[in-house]
């Protein structure tokens, strides 16, 4: 799987280029080194970036306009960077710091030169998918009894290729990086919560507690939205709870095992208030307000309809099928002759090139209603502790992709961020199944079995599909026609 990621990043031809971007009739500069620059930045003590600000930005009294910002871009030939916060006078990252200090400042300081960014997305992404395999081997040892370990594989394989990981690495940008970051944090996190205990009620291990807590705080350093996982602790080490071995003073056991839980959340927490503070004056203000791009974050509103549009689209988006090769299409086009513009156009949304929403592209993820209701209906009288429990954890994981899909919906619609929401949903749904399933092959019934096959194996098809198909960011037909021609010929007669 590793070569596979390096070989997706290398295939577009990647570079952090500087160019200018013309949009809406005004001109933009875009700058992808956001991460070298800031690795820059801390390296000599600065939280914001060293870069040109042109005087009449400086001198605007709203600098997030951006048909006036276009404008004068365009007037002096000295445009404004897009996609960078700017925030009294000054350009600042306001994506997570945390690639930036862990991994693009150490090698700026030890080689004197920048980290490619796609290297630093390959990297990531090798780390993300072991993380997610971790995960699963975890949840499959724990609580997918009953589960064969083929069955188990196949599902694995179903969520790592859905998870994001290649687009990220295809888009090679600077967007990327942080989302891999959490992949690669959040995941194993998680499993070492589960991993705390021998089983539901052997006292948990404090090591594992506090570095799964380390690696799941962390996260509001890349993704801030993927701190919710933090509610995982508190599922995953309920038996302990109740049995108060943490968040306890019961025993000194008890006190460390709370002192490991909460520490690094209250650790990083804190770090990351001073950081905001020392950028935007505010604690809990993460800059992306400030961000200057295709419209004013700092007036925009959003309604409550917007909102659960955008969400709605972000899970059950058709897919835009063609005839001819791939057989996909973006679905966002803004192509006049694009069927599917109804969708998105006089819409207050962010629509970006985007394929087709998350059920579609997953369509195993269609069970996992009927799944959850089973389990409702059963809850009452299941004797089974580690069945109640693989219930409630899936159950979680699928509220926790319906609340950063709220998070991210007014900030866009598109791939990218599919990328926050689909291994979460994707892992709830599996376990809701797999218990459905267990049930299903001891009574003799196979049906179960069979439907989930099918549609994983067809969710892996379509996202094969996703990565061939014309209209996406840096897709082949144009980064690297050669691949996409010799694509054409071998799956076309």
């Amino acid at each position: 799987m590793s070569t596979i990621l390096v070989l997706l990043t290398v295939s577009t031809h990647p570079s952090d280029s500087v160019y200018t971007l013309q949009y809406q009739g005004g001109t933009f500069l875009v700058d992808r080194s956001q991460y070298q620059q800031l690795a820059d930045a801390f390296l000599h003590g600065r939280t914001w970036i060293d870069a040109h600000v042109p005087d009449w930005l400086a001198a605007m009294d709203n600098p997030y306009d951006e048909q006036a910002r276009g404008t004068l871009g365009a007037q002096t030939g000295d445009p404004s960077r897009w996609d960078w916060a700017f925030y009294h006078g000054r350009y600042y990252c306001y994506f997570g710091p945390l690639p930036a200090l862990l991994l693009f400042a150490p090698f700026k300081a030890l080689t004197g030169t920048d980290l490619p960014t796609a290297a630093g997305c390959a990297f990531l992404a090798i780390l993300a998918c072991a993380s997610l395999i971790f995960l699963i081997e975890t949840l499959w040892k724990r609580y997918w009894h009953g589960t064969p370990r083929w069955l188990a594989v196949l599902a694995c394989t179903a969520i790592v290729a859905a998870s994001g990981l290649t687009y990220l690495v295809l888009v090679p940008w600077f967007y990327s990086i942080p989302i891999l970051a959490s992949l690669a944090l959040t995941p194993a996190g998680i499993a070492l919560w589960a991993r705390s205990s021998g089983d539901g009620h052997h006292t948990p291990r404090t090591p594992f507690i506090a570095i799964g807590s380390t690696l799941v705080a962390l996260t509001i350093a890349c993704r801030p939205a993927f701190i919710l996982t933090a509610v995982f602790g508190i599922i995953l080490l309920w038996p302990q709870i109740r049995a108060h071995d943490i968040l306890s003073i019961r025993s000194r056991h008890a006190i460390l095992s709370t002192i490991a839980a909460i520490l690094p959340f209250l650790i990083i927490g804190c770090a990351m208030m001073a950081y905001n503070t020392a950028r935007f004056d505010d604690p809990f203000d993460f800059g992306a307000a400030y961000n200057l791009t295709g419209c004013d974050l700092t007036q925009r509103h959003v309604s409550l309809k917007a909102r659960l549009y955008s969400v709605l689209l972000l899970f059950l988006t058709p897919i835009g099928f063609t005839r001819e090769f791939p057989y996909t299409m973006d679905v966002f086009s803004l192509d006049e002759a694009n069927p599917w513009g109804f969708l998105f156009r006089n819409r207050n949304i962010i629509p970006e090139q985007f394929a087709g929403g998350l059920v579609a592209l997953s369509p195993i993820c269609l069970l996992a209603l009927p799944a959850a209701i089973r389990y409702f209906i059963r809850l009452r009288r299941s004797q089974n502790s580690h069945a109640t429990q693989c219930g409630a954890i899936g159950l979680t994981f699928l509220v926790l992709a319906v609340l950063i899909a709220c998070i991210d919906g007014p900030f866009g619609v598109n791939a990218r961020y599919l990328c926050d929401m689909t291994w979460l949903m994707l892992i709830g749904t599996m376990c809701l199944l797999f218990m459905w399933n267990t049930d299903a092959r001891e009574n003799g019934r196979r049906w179960l079995t069979v439907v989930i096959v099918a549609l994983l194996i067809v969710g892996i098809g379509l996202q094969l599909l996703w990565l061939m198909t014309p209209g996406r960011s840096e897709s082949w037909n144009i980064s690297n026609p050669a691949l996409y021609d010799w694509l054409r010929r071998l799956f076309t007669f």
